[in-house]
Formats: structure tokens, C-alpha cells, sequence
């Protein structure tokens, strides 16, 4: 009985230290993917031809600069901090637009970072 103990608990610590590693491994993702699904990639792909010596047509508003893009983690948490009292997660689709499960990740994302708290089940409120 004590052996299996023994490796219950093992097993216990390196599904811990596994999770971990899996969620270092996601925040590294979130970092290269958008987090609002209708934008455009932030990266440019690269030329195709390298060795080209033709130069890049400027577009004609080029002078005019362009306006900042507000990441979804951004919308979610100030929705969430102007919000007088917690608000649910039903309340922040519709106020966002964005899906129930894109909210969940931010909301994860948001509680990691210390900047919201989760009141009860489904209300958040800024901490």
C-alpha cells in the first residue's frame, strides 16, 4: 500500500509539472496568434523572390498613420474594469461580440495576469 502511494504521488508531481509545461507552451502560442479572429496576421510573409531588384509600390494613403489595433484581451478587460458591478460572461458576449470560448481564454489569460478576479461562477469583476 505504501509503494502505490509512493507512485500515486509521482505521478501526481509530473502531471503537475507537465500542465505547466503545456501552459507555458500555450501563453508562447498566444503570443503569435491575433487574438481577434477577423484580423490579419501581424507578421508579413516573406518575398518569394529574393533576389528581385523591383521596389515596392507604395500605397497611397501611406503618409497618414494608421490606427493602433486593440487586441480582444484589451476590449474584454476594459469592458470589465468600466463595469460598475461584475458582469457575466453572457453580458460580455454580447457587449463584445466575441464567443463564449474565445471570452473563457481571454478571462484565463486575465485572471493569470492578476488584473481580474472571478467573483463566483461566471461573474468577474476588476481587482
Amino acid at each position: 500500500m505504501k509503494e502505490l502511494e509512493t507512485f500515486m504521488k509521482t505521478v501526481g508531481e509530473g502531471l503537475r509539472a507537465l500542465a505547466k509545461g503545456v501552459h507555458a507552451v500555450a501563453d508562447k502560442l498566444d503570443s503569435f496568434v491575433p487574438d481577434n479572429d477577423d484580423s490579419e496576421p501581424e507578421f508579413e510573409p516573406a518575398a518569394t523572390n529574393i533576389h528581385s531588384n523591383a521596389t515596392e509600390e507604395t500605397p497611397e494613403n501611406a503618409d497618414s498613420p494608421k490606427e493602433p489595433k486593440i487586441s480582444a484581451t484589451t476590449v474584454v478587460y476594459e469592458t470589465i474594469r468600466n463595469s460598475k458591478v461584475s458582469i457575466s460572461i453572457d453580458k460580455l458576449s454580447k457587449e463584445t461580440g466575441f464567443d463564449k470560448r474565445k471570452l473563457n481564454n481571454i478571462l484565463y489569460r486575465l485572471r493569470k495576469q492578476g488584473k481580474i478576479k472571478s467573483v463566483k461562477k461566471g461573474l468577474y469583476a476588476k481587482k
